[in-house]
Parts: structure tokens; sequence; C-alpha cells
């Protein structure tokens, strides 16, 4: 065979064996909305903003995830008055880590409070519904995770009329209980509540909070994506490191078959 064609076919091999790593390894971001509740000893700290009845506080950042790292990060800052935990308190950045090839991330969220800073705050996901959008192959840039449903705005009307996917299988929020049995126990009737039901992120029982130092024993649920949203505001493929070791090889063969053709 001519040298010229298997340097050719070599080439061809190293990209043909790239491109699909290249489509499959994606880090997404997105703008959201949702909800904290914090606890203290199992029961609700009231004080959040009225729209919840007091009983939690609304949250929006932005949100950047690695599909194949299985890392995240946000740059939420919120700043809480003293009516929640005897000293204003400003939590802000969180990390999330995809625990294996569960659904669960593990997740850290700082806080800084009574001149303390950066106080950690353990925060477990249940992401079924978030991982479910995003392995979907179906998630576009201007698409809303919204709870349980994955939408898209085909009008360019900010209307989200097609469904793209019905149900994301996203887990209820564990602070739908927490705050339900709160009010049960306060004799408070729901005028602005309603519960979350669903959330792509939602947070769970499992949340250890605050271990140890200042706020031990608080806990903070940090729901995103509930009865609010998901906005897909970019999606970047990133090469996945085997993909450069196949580069390399197909250049090395390349490399090799030129020696040979001019010996």
């Amino acid at each position: 065979m001519n040298n010229g064609i298997l340097v050719r076919s070599a080439l061809l091999l190293a990209l043909s064996a790239a491109l699909p790593d290249l489509a499959n390894a994606d880090t997404y971001t997105f703008n959201f909305t949702g909800r904290m509740t914090i606890d203290l000893g199992g029961n609700v700290v009231t004080g959040g903003s009225a729209e919840f009845d007091s009983y939690q506080t609304p949250i929006s950042a932005s949100l950047t995830y690695d599909t194949v790292t299985g890392l995240g990060d946000s740059p939420l800052s919120i700043t809480l008055d003293n009516a929640f935990l005897g000293a204003s308190a400003t939590f802000h950045d969180i990390s999330i880590t995809r625990i294996g090839t569960t659904n669960l991330f593990n997740g850290a969220l700082l806080a800084d409070w009574n001149g303390s800073l950066n106080i950690p705050f353990q925060i477990q996901w249940d992401a079924t519904g978030f991982l479910n959008a995003v392995n979907s192959g179906a998630l576009a840039v201007g698409d809303k995770i919204s709870g349980d449903v994955l939408y898209r705005d085909v009008n360019n009307d900010h209307t989200y009329s097609q469904v793209v996917i019905a149900s994301l299988g996203s887990a209820t929020p564990y602070a739908d209980a927490l705050v339900a049995n709160a009010m049960a126990n306060n004799g408070d009737v729901p005028i602005n509540y309603t519960p979350q039901y669903y959330a792509p992120l939602a947070a769970t029982s499992a949340s250890a909070g605050v271990t140890s130092g200042g706020l031990q024993g608080v806990k903070v649920y940090l729901d995103i994506g509930s009865g609010n949203s998901l906005y897909v505001t970019s999606i970047t493929a990133v090469p996945e490191p085997e993909t450069y070791a196949m580069l390399l090889a197909g250049l090395g063969l390349v490399g090799m078959m030129a020696r040979r053709r001019k010996s």
C-alpha cells in the first residue's frame, strides 16, 4: 500500500477515535433559583422570606458542572439577618462532588458568622433529575429544568411551551417534610408557602450541616431548581485525557510512517 495512503489512514483513525469523546465530555453552566431551609435540632428556624411564610429563603446564582470529573461549583452568596442565628450570617460558595457512579452529590456551603469565616456546612443532594437531564443527550442551551420536567422555549418568548422530558425522576426535597412538621407544631396554616414536591438537586436528610465549632448542630438544606428552575446558559465540549492520548498515538504513527517514507 502507498505510504501516503497509510499516513492519511492513520491520522483519520486517530481523529475518528477522539471525536466521540469530544462529544461526550461536557461542562454545563446553569442559572438557578431554589430555596434555603435552616434547621436547628430538628426545628426549622423561621425568619425567612414572607414568600414562604418565613420558613424558607429564596436563592439564586449560577452553577457549573463537569460531567467528566463529577465536580461542580456555584458562587452563591446570601446574607441572612439576626433573626436566624443570633448574628447575621453570609452563606457563600457551593462546591459539589458526585459520589462514584451514584445519583448522589456531596457538597459544601461556606458561612461567615459572628467573626468566624468559611464555616463548612456539609450538604448531600439527590441529583437524579439533574443527572437524567444531563445524561439524556437532549439538553440544549436555553432549556429549563423545573422540578421534574425539562422544557424548551421553542418560540423564544420565555413561555417554554415544549416538554422535552415529562419526568426526570427528580427527588422530593427533605425540606418539604421539615417545613410541614414545623408548621404543624407551630399551629401555622400556610398562606404563601407551597411545598416544592420535586427538585433536580434535592437536599437529603443525610445532610450533616456543621459538625464542629461555631454553629454546630445547624443544618442548611439547599434545594436547587425545585418549584423554580435551572436554566441552561452554556454547554462546552471538553476533551477527555484519553482523547489526547489517542491523538498523540495517531500523530506518532504519522511521524513514523513519514520517516519510513523518506528512508
